[in-house]
């Protein structure tokens, strides 16, 4: 219904402007653009009067532009209607113009992004923390650079021409400012299209229609305001883009988000284990495309670096050949060359200081992954993995200067009983309490591991070799059985839980020791002793014992 009407009121001021002359035709700009901003008024109030969260805060500031529209349209219409069109004054009413502008860059910017589904080498979590981040401030800072950079090319293509002459004066300028502005706003969201890929496609089209209308409006508003311009007749386009214009970025604001249709689900089963979504994750097919092969992810990763530069190369060339041939620079070309200096040195802080943090937070998650990948899930202690590979390096240093090495095995006896009885989520409680109490047994430096489901391992640190290491272990054996004596909570009741310690070691005496025989030993001796409380005969092997 609203996009009818923008295109009902665009078909009526054309035919109007054909049909009519002079006095007319004013009169037709003048009410189809009273009609176009009062529409858009209403139409941004409603569309932020029914968003929530997010999506309103981005509405609410896009919509100061479609809201300065109606003062906007009184101002420009007295000023037309008194018989000088081609005269631009900067009142308090025009200043908004300058505002609004500011107010939609952030909203723009602030446009929730979509997620990122496509299928990479990595984890998803890993590839969606580690993307490259396009902030708000660096989005902002492109804006400006790639707009100054084309302004400093115009201003030696064409503007320096007319600036100074009897041509130019507070209208011209005034003009130039809004075509400034109005080509800032399309660039801005160009940069967002493309880097941060907003959500609501819908919504981004009708942004970039009516900003683009509006840009080539200010246009039209530039050439009208030099004393050659053919009157009211070349007004046309200006009074229909800017009726238009505000009207298509009213309309965004009460665009829906597109709804319903998912990423296919993948075919591949290894990948569907990892919960990788997208129809691109089907075997055969690729994710990389565009330039030379390249994936649109690294695409935008290129443009994102370079982009802004590229208006900058050819402005930064004209300052220099300018001031090889004149000797120095003055004026506006010096004090916007000062301004892109300055705005490219600010970028570069930000963009190391971001890439900084991304590297922090790469280095952070590679240790929470080594931590994860060395570390039982359940318990928090090492996992048999980094258990094997402390006893090798133990084993190594015994064969070196003959370190003795002393490990213990551990089980909690009935454990199955306490899963069939009470629940596997009492059974897993059961197991993070025994490490705990475990963990709080043993030396600082010592090693306590969870190898098994309810099977524990513990490598002594630093035995001394003049001591008996023999002794040793059985006194943290000691401890941990002393620990372990406490009841259980299980249930709400006290439970007690037994466990059973072997205990193996290294003294030297065993010249061709493992690590693996070593934690078999250990092995052993834990079910010697369980067997002993059953009554049944221990199975001897040399080198081990097992602890009551």
């Amino acid at each position: 219904m609203a996009l009818t009407l923008a295109l009902g009121l665009l078909g009526l001021s054309v035919v109007g402007q054909v049909a009519l002359d002079s006095r007319p035709r004013l009169m037709l700009q003048v009410t189809s653009l009273f009609i176009a901003a009062t529409a858009a008024t209403v139409i941004a109030v409603v569309g932020v009067a029914r968003s929530r969260g997010v999506d309103r805060r981005w509405r609410l500031l896009v919509a100061a532009g479609p809201l300065s529209t109606l003062p906007g349209a009184f101002e420009w219409s007295s000023q037309y209607l008194s018989g000088n069109p081609e005269t631009l004054k900067l009142t308090p009413v025009e200043s908004i113009f300058l505002i609004a502008p500011v107010l939609t860059v952030i909203g723009l910017i602030c446009m929730p992004a979509a997620p990122d589904n496509r299928p990479t080498r990595a984890p998803p979590q890993a590839d969606a923390r580690f993307r490259p981040r396009y902030s708000h401030t660096v989005i902002a800072l492109d804006s400006l650079m790639i707009i100054l950079s084309m302004f400093l090319i115009a201003w030696y293509a064409l503007l320096r021409d007319i600036v100074g002459s009897p041509m130019s004066g507070t209208s011209f300028v005034i003009a130039v400012v809004f075509a400034l502005t109005s080509a800032l706003l399309v660039v801005v969201l160009v940069l967002v299209a493309t880097f941060r890929q907003p959500r609501n496609g819908r919504a981004l089209a009708l942004l970039g229609a009516g900003l683009i209308t509006t840009a080539l409006a200010e246009t039209v508003l530039v050439q009208i305001s030099l004393p050659d311009a053919e009157g009211v007749r070349s007004t046309m386009p200006l009074w229909a883009g800017a009726a238009v214009g505000p009207l298509l970025v009213a309309l965004a604001m009460l665009a829906p988000e597109r709804v319903g249709r998912q990423p296919a689900p993948s075919t591949n089963p290894d990948l569907g284990r990892l919960g990788w979504p997208g129809r691109s994750d089907r075997p055969g097919r690729s994710d990389r495309s565009g330039w030379f092969g390249r994936s649109s992810s690294e695409i935008r990763q290129w443009l994102h670096a370079y982009l802004p530069y590229l208006p900058l190369g050819i402005a930064a060339a004209l300052v220099l050949a300018t001031a090889l041939r004149e000797g120095a620079l003055s004026g506006l070309p010096l004090y916007l060359a000062i301004c892109l200096a300055s705005l490219v040195t600010l970028r570069q802080i930000i963009v190391v200081t971001e890439n900084q943090r991304l590297v922090s937070d790469v280095q952070l998650a590679h240790r929470r992954l080594q931590h994860q990948a060395d570390h039982d899930g359940l318990t928090g202690l090492a996992n048999r993995a980094l258990f094997t590979r402390e006893l090798e390096r133990a084993v190594g240093l015994h064969q070196q200067d003959g370190r003795p090495v002393v490990v213990l095995f551990c089980d909690v006896d009935h454990f199955k009983t306490v899963n069939d009885t009470h629940g596997h989520t009492a059974g897993d409680k059961l197991l993070r309490t025994v490490a705990v109490r475990l963990r709080a047994a043993l030396r600082q430096g010592d090693l306590a591991a969870r190898v098994g489901g309810d099977e524990f391992a513990v490598l002594l640190a630093d035995t001394d070799p003049a001591t008996n290491p023999h002794a040793a272990g059985e006194q943290c054996a000691r401890r941990i059985t002393a620990a372990m004596n406490r009841p259980f909570m299980l249930d709400g009741e006290p439970e007690r839980i037994e466990i059973s310690i072997g205990l193996a070691l290294s003294d030297g005496r065993e010249p061709s020791t493992t690590a693996e025989q070593i934690l078999h030993q250990a092995d052993i001796a834990m079910y010697n002793s369980k067997n002993r409380r059953r009554g049944l005969a221990p199975a001897r092997s040399p080198g081990i014992s097992d602890v009551q």
